[in-house]
Formats: C-alpha cells, sequence, structure tokens
C-alpha cells in the first residue's frame, strides 16, 4: 500500500465518522420531533425546551407546596369511605330491628283489641316506639305472654335509641369531614388548574405533557453536549433536508468504500470530494421530486394528503438519501431522461438514441472496476 492509498483511505474513514456522527445527531432530532408529532399533532413536532423546562419546575414546586393539602385530601376520602361504610352497616341494623319491634308492637295491639292512632303508627321513630310500649305497659288485661314480650321491647327500643344516638353521631362527623374535604379539594383543584395552565402552554392536550416532557428529558440527557436537543428545537423541514444530505453524503461513502478496497482504479482525493458533493446532490433532487411526486397525486386524486415535514418519517428520509448517494449517477441518469421526457411531450423531438457503449467498458458502481473521477 501507497502512502497516497494510505491517506486516502484515512480521509475515507474521517469522512465517514464525520458523517456518522452528525447524521446520528441530526436523525436523533427528527426523530424526537416526529414522535412528539404523533403523540400531539397540533405542536408539528414543535415544542420549546427552555419552556419546558420552566413549565416542569414551575409543576414540581407547586405539587410540592401542596403536598401536604393532597395527602390531607387523600386521608379525608379514606376516612369518609370508612365513616360511610359504618353508617350503612348501623343503618341497616337499626332499620332491622325497628321493622322486629314495630311488628311485635303490633301483634301486641291486636291481642289487646288496641287501635292505635295513624299518627303514631307512621311514627317509627325510638321515642314514639317507647311511647307505644310504656302505653301498652301500662293497660290492664295483657297476657303474661305479652307483658314478657312488653318487658323484652323495652331492651331492644333502648339499644334501637343507642343506635340511633350513634348514627346522629355519625353523621355529625361526616358532615364536619365533608366540609373540610370541600375546603382542602378547592385547595387542590386550584394548585391542579395552575398545572394544566403550565402544561397546556407546552402541548394543547394536558395528558399528553407527562409523555412528550419524557421523551424530552431523555433526548436532553443523552444528547452530546446537548446538541440533539438544540437541533431538535429547529424547523422539521431544515432538519429532514439536512437528513437527506448528510444520508446522501453517507450513500457516497458506501460507494467509495468498495471503490477503495476492490477497484484496481485507485480512489483519489478529488473523487471523495466530487462524489460527496454529488451524492448530496442526488439525494437532495431525489427527495424533492419525491415529495412533488405526492403532492401531485394528492391533487390528481382529489385527496388531501398532508405533505408537510414533521409528518414525513425519519426512516424513510434517511433511506432517500442513502440509495440516492449509493445511486447517484443512475438517479441523474433517470432524473435526466424524465426531464426529457416532460419538455419533449407534445410535437418536440424525440431525444436521440445513446451511443452505444464500447463492448469492453467497464460497468458502473464501487465494486468493480469503472471510469469514476481519477
Amino acid at each position: 500500500m501507497t502512502i497516497y492509498k494510505f491517506m486516502v483511505g484515512a480521509v475515507l474513514t474521517l469522512a465517514m465518522v464525520i458523517v456518522l456522527a452528525l447524521g446520528a445527531l441530526v436523525f436523533s432530532a427528527r426523530d424526537f420531533q416526529f414522535g412528539v408529532q404523533q403523540i400531539s399533532p397540533q405542536t408539528g413536532g414543535l415544542i420549546s425546551f427552555a419552556n419546558l423546562q420552566n413549565a416542569s419546575a414551575q409543576i414540581e414546586r407547586i405539587e410540592t407546596e401542596t403536598a401536604a393539602p393532597r395527602g390531607e385530601l387523600i386521608d379525608l376520602n379514606a376516612q369518609l369511605a370508612a365513616l360511610d361504610t359504618q353508617l350503612s352497616s348501623l343503618t341497616q341494623a337499626a332499620d332491622d330491628a325497628r321493622a322486629s319491634i314495630v311488628g311485635q308492637i303490633a301483634d301486641i295491639e291486636r291481642n289487646a283489641n288496641l287501635q292505635p292512632a295513624s299518627s303514631a303508627a307512621a311514627d317509627t321513630s325510638a321515642q314514639a316506639l317507647s311511647q307505644r310500649v310504656n302505653s301498652l305497659a301500662a293497660r290492664s288485661g295483657l297476657s303474661p305472654q305479652d307483658q314478657q314480650r312488653l318487658a323484652q321491647l323495652r331492651a331492644q327500643v333502648q339499644q334501637l335509641t343507642e343506635q340511633e344516638q350513634a348514627i346522629d353521631e355519625h353523621d355529625g362527623e361526616r358532615s364536619a369531614l365533608v366540609a373540610r374535604q370541600r375546603l382542602v379539594n378547592g385547595q387542590v383543584a386550584e394548585a391542579n388548574r395552575r398545572i394544566f395552565a403550565l402544561e397546556a402552554a407546552i402541548v394543547p392536550n394536558s395528558d399528553q405533557f407527562d409523555r412528550v416532557s419524557g421523551e424530552a428529558e431523555a433526548l436532553r440527557s443523552m444528547s452530546p453536549m446537548g446538541v440533539s436537543a438544540f437541533l431538535a428545537q429547529g424547523h422539521p423541514s431544515l432538519l429532514s433536508t439536512s437528513l437527506v444530505l448528510l444520508m446522501g453524503a453517507l450513500g457516497s461513502l458506501l460507494y467509495l468504500f468498495p471503490a477503495y478496497l476492490n477497484r484496481p482504479l485507485p480512489v483519489t482525493m478529488a473523487e471523495i470530494v466530487v462524489r460527496l458533493v454529488f451524492g448530496m446532490c442526488a439525494a437532495l433532487a431525489f427527495y424533492v421530486l419525491a415529495n412533488a411526486a405526492i403532492a401531485g397525486f394528492s391533487l390528481s386524486s382529489g385527496v388531501q394528503q398532508a405533505t408537510t415535514s414533521s409528518m414525513l418519517n425519519p426512516f424513510t428520509v434517511s433511506l432517500v438519501g442513502i440509495v440516492a448517494g449509493v445511486m447517484s449517477e443512475d438517479i441523474a441518469k433517470w432524473i435526466q431522461e424524465r426531464g426529457k421526457g416532460i419538455f419533449t411531450q407534445g410535437g418536440g423531438q424525440p431525444p436521440a438514441a445513446a451511443p452505444a457503449a464500447p463492448a469492453d467498458a467497464p460497468p458502473g458502481g464501487g465494486l468493480v472496476n469503472n471510469q469514476a473521477i481519477s
């Protein structure tokens, strides 16, 4: 290996490292924008990292300030749930006891041939039932069995009275807890309103804030010196175009490396420079034509398809650039033929047939011997 070939190899390696590094940074930034656009289409893939960081800091401060009310609200909700369970149990037990007492009093009144007043029968409180029991106990002529039942009813009414008092106490306790819950809930709701306003300033739907914030934090933490995070704030069309150019350069290097290793005719410094520029130009031209074809198809079919840069998948954009860089000569020839077809359509003279290549002319491509720039 000659010194010149060694220097050419070193230049190729350095160019590949630079293109890969720049391509990785631009691709990660563009992929972040594409992900944000998928999460929140209203943003178009663009968010301000400074505003996002500022909003996150304010949200964290608000949550810290309202940590005590939030904890108290959780405790109040738990206490109210437990109290409601106790009230339901006590109420059910009191209703069952009341129904049993009312039935027994009615039986004793029928045995005594006593018709109670409608207002007295309708009142089933412990106090009213106690009065009915005492009234029956004061009557004469009751059988010993009914008198024994009245003695038992006095104890049951007393127990019902205690149950009603317990229910009243629990009702008062619940009212106090509900009042406190409303107060604390108002404080938490106000804090949540401020948080939602801060989140809505970054993304229209506050439910998407956590996902976007997580994606941004991951990009910022993994970005070398914050370069990818800085690039991610650029316009998607600029990043897509830059990505196409870099992938075109990468495709040119993918062409040149096999040529450097396998081609008898040595690769020169001039060929490296020209091939890189040519690959970038071919990638950009093919990228523009591809988007123009999509837009033209959308118009001709009557179906409006979004072709904005924010909706372009970075993997597809990279594929276009790499293919165009590797096949830059074929792409340029294809564009030339299509252009001739367009401008000669409608009466123009057809293009002259290309002269036949010599039989011994070597085929093109980096993997075989060709007559590339030397």
